[in-house]
């Protein structure tokens, strides 16, 4: 791609992501839904202006879901995630069992593979808190129990996604190993409880250093860059999704963030390069699928077990809590949003889905996403 080029493809899809995204908002929607619409348009499918195929767009989009979940990993405080441990470990088990589960078996009841039915799974499985936190901080509700529950929740959701997800990417190959299958399971644990507990200590330790003998402009800033992309590296390499790298390099500087704006650097960064992996998610996306009648009956089955299978989970998982609190968590978990689209492109790149069931995942992130804010509003409202 010639240097021109790419510069036109940067423009044309950050100014369409950008005004898509607006127009949403004013319709009060979320601008997520407007960027993969802005893709789809843009894609070969439709006007043809941009190669969802594309490896250096991909790239751009990759990077920017790591900065996304990066932002994400910052805004969460591990003891306030400690101090509601323990319930928002069972939401988080059981909000990942039932959906795997009832996923699962709805896709192998309606006459699909046993592959194609697992990725499905592991798309409904997978929970994106983005909106939720969103417009629980809209509502000033973002040091609620329930937002800590949620968030804690949401990080072992998308643990047992990527383990789900490394497993169905195995038997896609045809390369499945048990032995490094158990491996990799070990080694995310690992790699997650470490951070979690010791990486928080560690950076502390290194505030001194970095405040002593950094010089460069912004150096904790370019630290923390460093700090992302390094361990969504080693992440990546472990076998897990560099997201998960990128999330625990938040979790890491979250109490330092603050103290060098750190959240608020990372945002911008975020904003402008987290509207790449929307639209070249929207580019895969086929509109004659849609003309299929068939695609809106399945569309219409997926997401309802989606949403009943995270109001179940939530439900069980809150045992001891109110009837309120087990209600907001549940509607809190409903959103797939990016997390379950990442699942959907691996099947697609790997020729192991349709472009058919491909369409039905991403249907159904957009629609869980939609519905998301209101059931929040209502959840929450006060009498």
């Amino acid at each position: 791609m010639e240097t021109g080029n790419l510069i036109f493809y940067i423009f044309v899809i950050f100014a369409s992501a950008k005004v898509m995204g607006e127009l949403f908002a004013r319709l009060r929607m979320p601008p997520i839904v407007g960027e993969l619409l802005a893709g789809m348009l843009l894609g070969s499918y439709v006007l043809g202006i941009i190669d969802h195929h594309n490896e250096v767009l991909m790239s751009l989009a990759e990077i920017g879901v790591i900065f996304l979940m990066f932002y994400v990993g910052l805004e969460i405080r591990v003891k306030d995630l400690f101090a509601v441990g323990r319930t928002a470990i069972l939401v988080g088990l059981l909000g990942g069992i039932f959906p795997l589960v009832l996923g699962y078996g709805c896709m192998v009841l309606m006459g699909f593979e046993a592959v194609e039915s697992l990725f499905v799974a592991t798309a409904i499985l997978a929970t994106s808190v983005g909106i939720s936190v969103k417009v629980l901080a809209d509502m000033g509700l973002i040091k609620h129990k329930v937002a800590y529950i949620v968030l804690g929740a949401a990080v072992l959701d998308d643990i047992l996604a990527l383990i789900a997800l490394a497993l169905v990417r195995g038997l896609a190959r045809g390369k499945f190993d048990s032995v490094e299958f158990i491996l990799l399971v070990v080694e995310s644990l690992v790699f997650v409880g470490f951070l979690t507990i010791w990486g928080p200590r560690l950076t502390k330790k290194s505030r001194k250093w970095v405040e002593g003998w950094i010089r460069i402009p912004e150096g904790p800033f370019v630290v923390s860059i460093i700090l992302c992309l390094g361990l969504a590296e080693l992440a990546d390499v472990i076998g897990l999704a560099a997201i998960i790298g990128a999330f625990m390099a938040g979790i890491m500087i979250d109490e330092l963030a603050g103290v060098y704006d750190l959240e608020n650097k990372v945002k911008y960064v975020s904003e402008f390069l987290l509207p790449f992996f929307f639209v070249m998610m929207g580019a895969h996306l086929d509109p004659r699928a849609f003309a299929n009648p068939r695609i809106w009956g399945l569309l219409a089955v997926v997401t309802v077990v989606a949403v009943v299978s995270k109001m179940l989970g939530a439900w069980l998982g809150c045992w001891g809590q109110d009837l309120k609190t087990r209600i907001q968590t549940g509607v809190c978990l409903v959103p797939r949003g990016e997390v379950g689209i990442i699942v959907a492109l691996v099947g697609i790149s790997l020729n192991t889905i349709t472009q058919e069931l491909y369409t039905l995942v991403l249907g159904m992130s957009l629609l869980t996403t939609i519905i998301t804010p209101p059931l929040i509003l209502i959840a929450f409202r006060k009498k």
